[in-house]
């Protein structure tokens, strides 16, 4: 009975679009607090879509939130760009969040696609060994193809220039360099990698 009971109070809660547009209004504080927290690092969240959450609301298509008595554990967020795109992923720093996290990132390289660095990058390498990964890391000519720009390749910067979150991934997964690049946020350089599958859109 316990186990039941705890099962009813954990769930998944997709809003997507206008239609969800109260639910989003719901837990919106929430997952505003939980993605600010993930990126506190680096300042914040940043982009399109993330400047308020009004901006949130209207920019940001799909919310997929873990929700544990009725508290945002864990969310990523989704544009619909070539297909389901998700473009930011946080918990609340709690273990139930972490497991949840995993439990969506586990689910999504086949019906997602995205850019990912540093903890969500590094909790996708510790989800998969290289031979289930790889095929769903996507080569530089198709990351500028999806992206509509040209991307610096890490493989062509020299290794003493790479941002410190590079030279650690890479030193732990070298084959990571052919797939690695550099692009522009805030002023500043970003190591990144694409993987999952685009095209599936999220309506």
């Amino acid at each position: 009975m316990n186990n039941f009971k705890v099962f009813l109070s954990e769930r998944f809660k997709n809003a997507v679009g206008d239609k969800d547009i109260e639910l989003k209004r719901k837990y919106v504080d929430q997952v505003w607090d939980v993605l600010q927290k993930s990126y506190a690092e680096i300042g914040g969240i940043k982009g399109r879509g993330f400047s308020s959450k009004e901006d949130m609301i209207e920019n940001i298509p799909m919310w997929k939130m873990a929700v544990q008595n009725e508290k945002v554990v864990a969310v990523i967020m989704y544009k619909d760009s070539n297909g389901r795109k998700s473009v930011a992923i946080g918990t609340d720093g709690s273990e139930k969040g972490k497991e949840r996290a995993a439990d969506m990132v586990k689910n999504d390289l086949k019906r997602s696609y995205g850019e990912k660095s540093k903890a969500a990058l590094g909790l996708l390498l510790k989800l998969y060994p290289t031979d289930v990964i790889e095929p769903f890391i996507k080569p530089i000519p198709e990351v500028e193809k999806l992206l509509g720009y040209e991307v610096t390749p890490i493989a062509k910067v020299p290794k003493n220039e790479w941002p410190d979150d590079a030279k650690y991934t890479l030193n732990k997964f070298p084959y990571l360099i052919k797939y690695g690049y550099l692009r522009e946020l805030g002023d500043e350089l970003h190591f990144k990698i694409m993987l999952g599958t685009p095209r599936k859109n999220i309506l």
